[in-house]
């Protein structure tokens, strides 16, 4: 598992979006960094999407503490979906925050960009792929981007967003409260509403999407 993610003087990007997500991810590689042998380097980027004047103190306050750089970049992300009457704005925001994401690594010299992407994510992106497209597919746990030349991980796949949330709430993270005008209505909640209901008469459902991408799409990428 390490291996697939890590390698020896990596710098390290983490999307940090100041969620519960984003907090978890960026304890779980600060505690990989203090004790693994293979020494790697963290920084952490927020883009302000909403280009509001958003209270950054406590994510601040908690990056300090880790020792760990803290970048800002303002985009007007929801005015540009808003001014386009976007049908998808979920697919059209991640390519925008990928995007500035790849870019800061670029100008801050990381070679990685770490998002906390779980295994629920995964489920829904499938079954959105599934409903849309036609196709069983999903974003790669590891994948190296040609254009900006930044390999982009997500470390935490393996992990359930319960467990997150829990874990979140026990440490009682400054949770930064989400801007985005899209939550309650988009396609990508219809789809953890319909794996929510599978889950109730199947509670393996996500465990095995994720089994089956590792034997199928992921398994061919290598």
């Amino acid at each position: 598992f390490f291996s697939d993610f890590f390698q020896k003087n990596d710098k390290i990007l983490i999307g940090f979006s100041g969620g519960k997500d984003s907090f978890i991810l960026t304890l779980a590689l600060h505690t990989l960094q203090t004790r693994s042998p293979i020494k790697f380097e963290l920084g952490a980027c927020y883009i302000n999407q909403s280009n509001s004047t958003q209270e950054l103190a406590d994510i601040q306050n908690f990056l300090r503490e880790l020792d760990i750089p803290f970048i800002t970049k303002d985009h007007p992300t929801f005015q540009i979906i808003s001014e386009r009457n976007e049908k998808s704005p979920c697919s059209l925001c991640a390519n925008f925050r990928r995007g500035l994401l790849a870019t800061a690594a670029n100008e801050f010299g990381y070679n990685k960009i770490a998002l906390g992407h779980h295994k629920d994510d995964v489920a829904q992106t499938v079954l959105l792929n599934l409903l849309h497209t036609g196709n069983f597919k999903c974003f790669e746990p590891n994948i190296f981007m040609t254009k900006s030349k930044i390999s982009v991980i997500r470390p935490l796949i393996y992990v359930e967003e319960r467990q997150i949330s829990l874990e979140s709430l026990r440490l009682n993270l400054p949770i930064l409260a989400s801007s985005c005008p899209y939550g309650s209505h988009t396609q990508r909640k219809e789809a953890q509403e319909i794996i929510e209901y599978l889950e109730a008469k199947h509670s393996d459902v996500k465990s095995n999407i994720l089994h089956a991408l590792i034997k199928s799409q992921w398994k061919q990428s290598k």
